[in-house]
């Protein structure tokens, strides 16, 4: 199976095309599908494997948007998660033997939505003023700028702050573990891991 064999199986189980388009997966109830990969520690913490993408940047779009009409929040609205286990104690699992675990469905509440507007916002700013090659995956509490792309030198068009443009390294939003970590995962039942991995 290749690298991402998970995610399309859910959505294929799903009747899901794999898609990078600005809608939600289900565009009918407004709802996007991720798939979420958690390790346990050798601690026994269950943890986010890696950071969740959610779409890619696209500099021009979000230098004239403001949160109201971010493109971003059609694919956080509405979140059903789908998580398995895919690293044990150190160990990354064969993907044949992935199990899924459990689901959540996610409906960012207003408090929640304050953390992503301001992730988004800091994000902007820096993509408006010209600064889009300066952005980092350090940045958001929720959300942060990732990297995304063949190489170093997979660059794209982005505003130069005065009107015209410069190169800058392809981006994605993608959900920070921290979110997942704090507001999906203790909503999981975990417990078949827990026994198993005890």
């Amino acid at each position: 199976m290749k690298k991402g064999a998970s995610g399309l199986i859910v959505e294929n189980l799903l009747g899901i095309d794999n898609n990078n388009r600005d809608e939600a997966d289900l565009p009918e109830i407004g709802c996007e599908v991720k798939i979420l990969p958690l390790q346990l520690n050798k601690s026994g913490d269950i943890k986010a494997k890696e950071p969740t993408a959610i779409q890619m940047i696209n500099y021009c779009q979000v230098a004239q948007e403001t949160w109201e009409t971010a493109k971003l929040r059609t694919k956080i609205n509405i979140t059903f998660w789908v998580v398995y286990l895919a690293k044990e104690k150190g160990k990354k699992l064969n993907q044949d033997d992935y199990i899924i675990i459990d689901y959540f469905l996610d409906h960012p509440d207003a408090t929640q939505l304050l953390v992503f507007k301001k992730d988004w916002e800091e994000i902007q700013a820096y993509i408006s003023r010209g600064d889009a090659d300066k952005l980092s995956c350090s940045m958001g509490v929720f959300i942060e700028p990732k990297t995304k792309g063949a190489n170093n030198q997979d660059k794209t068009n982005a505003p130069d702050g005065k009107g015209g443009f410069i190169q800058a390294r392809r981006r994605a939003f993608y959900y920070k573990k921290n979110y997942t970590n704090t507001q999906i995962i203790p909503n999981l039942d975990l417990s078949v891991i827990n026994s198993n991995g005890a």
